[in-house]
């Protein structure tokens, strides 16, 4: 089991209305989208995180770990947002804040006005959408969000390629922890080029066993007389 999974279905809220976290989550993402303003973008990352480790006795250390890699690949997006370069007179770049002008065809590196108050409104509105989608999936288990999405009539195909979405991903962590924990078990990562071919090594493999598991999941879901709804009670 995935630890969101596990979160979802042990934390304090699990057993909530989930159209209200539904609808709270949902409105806490409307609202991080469209918002400007950095410190109601603060104010929503600080109250959810709270509510979400807090309140939903989320542990705080995977809270943090999960947060880390969106936040690490929003990190290298905002520096492309702040920066700009390329090649021109310097003349055409003269409101930049900081230019440094290299003598090879005039290339520039610079940092234009308001570049860094936009990187920085971007910023907090990314992470105040992802601690409120993460207020959602570890709060609502998978069968719940089902609920929703049939309640408010979402498409069948819509609801089953969600559902299917999840469970791969699910499939792909387990499938990847499993290698990964055999070849450490091997000290395939005890040096670097041990490490590199044990990386080339769980990429194929992880390719062949998720096709494995794909073509099981299939057989059992026709076995089953699978129709394309997922029935919830």
């Amino acid at each position: 089991m995935l630890i969101i999974d596990r979160f979802a279905y042990t934390n304090r809220f699990a057993e909530f209305n989930p159209y209200k976290k539904v609808i709270f989550s949902l409105m806490l993402i409307l609202t991080s989208a469209i918002n400007s303003n950095i410190y109601l973008a603060c104010a929503i990352i600080t109250i959810v995180i709270i509510i979400t480790v807090s309140g939903a006795q989320i542990p705080a250390k995977s809270y943090a770990k999960m947060i880390l890699a969106p936040v690490v690949y929003l990190s290298i997006s905002i520096l492309t947002i702040i920066f700009s370069f390329g090649f021109s007179e310097i003349t055409d770049v003269s409101k930049f804040i900081y230019i440094k002008t290299f003598d090879f065809m005039n290339f520039y590196i610079g940092v234009a006005s308001g570049s860094i108050e936009n990187g920085l409104i971007i910023s907090f509105r990314a992470v105040s959408s992802i601690v409120s989608m993460y207020f959602l999936i570890l709060t609502t288990p998978i069968n719940q969000q089902i609920k929703v999405m049939k309640r408010v009539k979402l498409p069948n195909v819509f609801i089953e390629l969600y559902v299917l979405t999840y469970r791969f991903i699910a499939i792909f962590f387990e499938e990847a922890t499993e290698i990964h924990t055999a070849q450490k078990m091997k000290f395939g990562y005890n040096n670097y080029k041990n490490s590199m071919n044990s990386l080339a090594m769980l990429a194929k493999s992880l390719f062949v066993r998720v096709m494995i598991r794909y073509k099981d999941m299939e057989s059992i879901l026709e076995i089953k007389h699978f129709d394309g709804n997922f029935y919830i009670d």
